[in-house]
């Protein structure tokens, strides 16, 4: 009997097991922490004086307002703080920095509100015409439109416009991308730019104050994720930038970048850039050396000896190490510079790697091989795996930086040049024979310590400032120029992604297409005027 009833019991014991009912999953409030936002983050206060009201929006019954500016006096009203400002007498602009509190310790919340107002010496640098780079000199405070790109004229056949346009939509606000001087110190180079440049939303620019030292800067737009939606050259010199004129142009007297035209002096550089991008990307640090060279005789066949030769060209390579080093300059910037091992992405179809070019200024789009053809595909904007009849590898047509006509009014949104300038035209440098071929110009051209003059045009100094291959690697520093035109080449029927250069070919000058040979030859992945390459910009006026 007792077994019976350990049977039955546990055979109750396992039903009443099996039917207890699940327990309720238990969910916890979230913590009731403080929060405050406020309705803009920012304004500008003209020198005159005035009023600026903010909404704050906060979970807790009362806040609070922290301001060390004396110049500045508020009053709070339910949820509305307003900011009361006298005239401002002085040249200089200023800046105050709200912060609205709320809560009480430990559980408190901040929203920080930055409050600009502009002096006597505010000067706007889109009053005449918008670009991807504005001139400024030190210690001024500068606006200028952040609400259309670049000029906003036409971009060729990227097709770039019809899919985004030309507005700048989404804006949240304005930073540093990168700052940076051309002697390495990378402290200084933290004073480009004073403070954070500033977005008013009301008048949709950025404002900004240049710092004691002469350099170059990138200041972008943001949206609320973080994305860089447009991005500014700001190119901040005391020196002034003269003209002069060849070819029936109006030169610059230096490159697009450059603080002087001093021979010796690194700051004669400027920025780099590959064809067609607007992106500004940093030469060399290092000083300029004075590089031994090979002889040659009529026919490039070299004229030393073997232990000469061997004795140069290790004299040579020690020097490039020593030279060719790559600028990791940002100052205050929120960027990172990613120069090798970045190829561009596969982009089958216009308008290609704008729009991924724009969110990263700081990234060097490299070629990359098709491994289906065991090609290089050397144009960042467009990679085509794509071959025409006659088993030629195509390349995409790209007219970034405009019509490459002479005497073109056509300046593109992609062009990198200041209000007033433009990228040269076709036939800047001499007259170009035919497609995929070059012109000797070296009669022009005299040779000078750390680069060429121009003594059959403008009379200027160009200075070997070397240049990024396709890889993304520098090189040529204190040897070679290399400056680019509008003028591309590449229509899809035998294109070979690349543009009309001013380059160097053994001790010589040329202007065109390298190397001088036939089409297919022209097409090699390595030769200058592949768009990948990153090179020296030069501009001249625009042709009205």
């Amino acid at each position: 009997m007792k077994r019976v009833l350990i049977y039955m019991y546990t055979a109750l014991l396992v039903a009443v097991v099996g039917c207890t009912p699940e327990q309720p999953e238990i969910i916890y409030p979230e913590p009731d922490y403080a929060n405050v936002e406020l309705s803009s983050a920012s304004a500008v206060v003209e020198r005159e004086g005035g009023v600026k009201e903010i909404f704050v929006n906060t979970n807790r019954e009362s806040w609070r307002v922290e301001c060390a500016s004396e110049w500045v006096d508020y009053s709070i009203e339910d949820n509305s703080l307003k900011l009361y400002v006298d005239a401002n007498d002085a040249d200089a602009s200023r800046m105050a920095i709200i912060h609205v509190v709320a809560g009480s310790e430990p559980d408190t919340a901040i929203a920080r509100f930055k409050l600009m107002q502009l002096g006597s010496s505010a000067r706007d640098l889109s009053a005449v015409a918008t670009a991807n780079s504005y001139i400024s000199t030190t210690q001024t405070t500068v606006k200028f439109r952040a609400d259309v790109k670049g000029n906003g004229a036409g971009d060729g056949n990227s097709r770039y416009m019809a899919t985004y346009g030309v507005k700048i939509e989404g804006a949240a606000y304005a930073d540093v991308v990168w700052e940076a001087t051309f002697d390495g110190d990378k402290t200084r180079s933290c004073d480009i730019i004073a403070g954070s440049p500033l977005y008013s939303a009301s008048d949709a620019s950025i404002y900004l104050t240049t710092g004691a030292t002469e350099g170059n800067a990138l200041v972008g737009i943001f949206n609320s994720r973080g994305e860089i939606l447009w991005s500014w050259h700001i190119w901040v010199t005391d020196d002034e930038i003269g003209e002069s004129n060849a070819n029936n142009l109006t030169w610059m007297d230096r490159n697009l970048g450059a603080l002087t035209t001093d021979m010796d002096d690194i700051a004669n550089r400027g920025m780099l850039y590959q064809w067609g991008r607007k992106e500004p990307f940093l030469p060399s640090p290092a000083a300029y050396v004075e590089m031994p060279t090979h002889s040659y005789d009529d026919d490039y066949n070299i004229t030393e000896s073997e232990e000469e030769y061997y004795a140069i060209q290790a004299e040579i390579e020690a020097n490039r190490v020593v030279v060719n080093v790559n600028n990791t300059q940002r100052g205050d910037g929120v960027g990172e510079w990613q120069y090798v091992g970045y190829p561009a992405p596969v982009a089958l179809n216009a308008p290609g790697n704008i729009d991924y070019a724009t969110k990263h200024p700081m990234t060097i789009l490299a070629c990359r091989t098709d491994i289906a053809i065991g090609e290089y595909l050397f144009d960042w904007y467009m990679q085509q795996d794509l071959m025409n009849t006659s088993g030629v590898l195509m390349q995409s047509e790209s007219q970034l930086w405009g019509d490459a006509e002479p005497n073109s009014e056509y300046k593109t949104m992609f062009d990198p040049c200041p209000p007033g300038y433009c990228i040269p035209p076709r036939g800047a440098f001499g007259e170009i024979p035919a497609e995929y071929a070059c012109t000797y110009v070296s009669d022009e051209w005299t040779k000078e310590p750390y680069g060429w003059r121009w003594t059959g045009g403008t009379g200027d100094f160009f200075p070997s400032t070397g240049n990024f291959d396709v890889a993304g690697l520098i090189g040529e520093t204190s040897e070679k120029m290399l400056y680019w035109t509008a003028e591309s080449f590449g229509n899809g029927s035998a294109g070979f992604g690349k543009a009309a250069t001013l380059f160097v070919a053994f001790n010589d000058i040329y202007y065109g297409i390298y190397p001088l040979l036939d089409a297919t030859i022209a097409g090699s992945w390595y030769s200058y005027g592949a768009r990948a390459y990153a090179a020296s910009v030069r501009c001249v006026k625009e042709q009205k």
